[in-house]
């Protein structure tokens, strides 16, 4: 039996150093979430890149991350860094980009949350049994996953903010690279 709850922030929550590691990913996570709606109401509104400002856009907006240019979804924006990594992937990766991201943002909020997560993986193995995934491509979704989440808080994704992201993403890409080969 594989201990599911393992790749969490909630080994010991007492501790004061772990409380700290999950303030700063929930707050990191949120504004990775609030890119992410940002990107999807720009991508659902084709006068973004019309005659309205960027200024304009933003006030409209109950909250907004300030840039510039256009944001790319979560999943676009990753799938570019897993094929960075993993160019065989490029075949296979999914039509339905919106359940990839669903599947990455279910994983990390219930990682960080400490919440159960043997049951995604479980899942996750079972869906992806037919690719034929090597440790290269767990090692290659991992580091994709912290480069996205790099992209995605700018001048907020501080060195140590992004150790505890890999930390954390390597945690549970292992988890599931253990459930996905113990099948």
């Amino acid at each position: 039996h594989t201990d599911t709850r393992q790749t969490n922030m909630g080994a010991d929550s007492s501790k004061p150093e772990i409380r700290y590691k999950k303030e700063l990913l929930k707050l990191s996570w949120r504004v990775v979430l609030t890119v992410q709606n940002q990107a999807n109401k720009d991508s659902k509104d084709p006068s973004f890149a019309s005659s309205a400002s960027a200024e304009e856009k933003r006030k409209t907006d109950d909250v907004s991350i300030k840039t510039d240019k256009h944001i790319q979804p979560f999943h676009e924006d990753f799938e570019a860094q897993f094929i960075k990594y993993c160019p065989d992937v490029a075949k296979k990766f999914p039509t339905d980009f919106a359940l990839v991201s669903k599947m990455i943002q279910t994983f990390i909020s219930n990682a960080i949350d400490s919440k159960e997560i043997g049951p995604l993986a479980k899942r996750f193995a079972k869906s992806h049994k037919k690719y034929k995934l090597e440790h290269e491509h767990f090692d290659g979704f991992a580091q994709a996953l912290v480069d996205t989440l790099q992209t995605r808080l700018g001048k907020f994704g501080t060195i140590e903010l992004i150790k505890i992201w890999r930390e954390v993403t390597n945690n549970l890409v292992s988890h599931m690279e253990k459930v996905y080969n113990s099948k």
